[in-house]
């Protein structure tokens, strides 16, 4: 298991401490936050961390451009909020592209990750959360050479264009921490490790053929901010709305 991972994991237990050493009010706190619900619909902004270097000494070798993944992606999705229970859906696509008068060349990444949290603060605004959930990436690369003095559709149809294309989807279990402030906008950050639920490997033919021995691209870590608008219950107004009831019952068995 590797460092990084051991100290995001020690960082999860620390955190989660202070819950054995809660006061009487806290617990009384800790009860109307179990109670709070909120929805958030939210564009999160995706960070991988990726390693190619043993895939661009290959293309390199061959003539070919780097497989640069995109710095960051876009995407859309949504936050929920179940007492303690955060649930987060989203879904990033980006790609990297260069285009020139010699070849296109594209570099696409894409995510679709669902995973559960468990919060482990009592404020309602904030938000501090051990995740664990299931992240599908695909990374996809393409490159087209120009035809070159192209005359007639005839000489077009006779002209052989180097062009390679291979993709590579990877299940993951997604394990990380979370980090929000809700109120009726959301502001949302998060840490992942992906673990892969299978062997790398690449294919060609839209995914259909597998490529052997092809080199790897690491892509373990991730960070995703999310921004987002929404609503969530209050457990202060909760909490002021139970009092009040429970005036109105004490009073009401007084007068009886």
């Amino acid at each position: 298991m590797k460092p990084a991972f051991l100290l995001l994991l020690s960082f999860v237990l620390t955190a989660a401490l202070p819950l054995h050493a809660q006061s009487d009010s806290t617990t009384v706190a800790d009860t109307t936050k179990s109670s709070a619900f909120g929805s958030y619909m939210m564009l999160p902004f995706e960070f991988p961390v990726m390693d190619a270097g043993a895939m661009n000494q290959a293309l390199s070798k061959n003539g070919l451009p780097d497989l640069k993944p995109p710095t960051a992606s876009i995407g859309y999705g949504v936050q929920l909020f179940t007492g303690r229970i955060i649930t987060n859906l989203s879904y990033n696509k980006s790609t990297r592209k260069e285009d020139n008068d010699l070849f296109r060349h594209e570099v696409e990444y894409r995510a679709t990750s669902i995973n559960l949290g468990y919060d482990l603060l009592w404020h309602y605004q904030f938000s501090l959360y051990p995740y664990i959930g299931y992240k599908n990436t695909r990374l996809n690369y393409q490159y087209k050479e120009k035809p070159q003095e192209i005359w007639s559709f005839e000489d077009y149809l006779q002209t052989n264009t180097n062009s390679k294309e291979f993709t590579k989807t990877m299940p993951n279990l997604d394990l990380g921490l979370g980090w929000s402030f809700q109120t009726f906008y959301l502001l949302n950050v998060r840490a992942g490790y992906l673990v892969p639920l299978k062997k790398e490997q690449w294919s060609i033919n839209n995914s259909t053929d597998p490529l052997r021995h092809t080199p790897a691209v690491n892509n373990r870590f991730y960070f995703v901010l999310s921004i987002g608008l929404g609503n969530i219950k209050q457990e202060r107004q909760k909490k002021e709305k139970d009092t009040v009831k429970q005036q109105s019952q004490e009073m009401l068995l007084h007068e009886i």
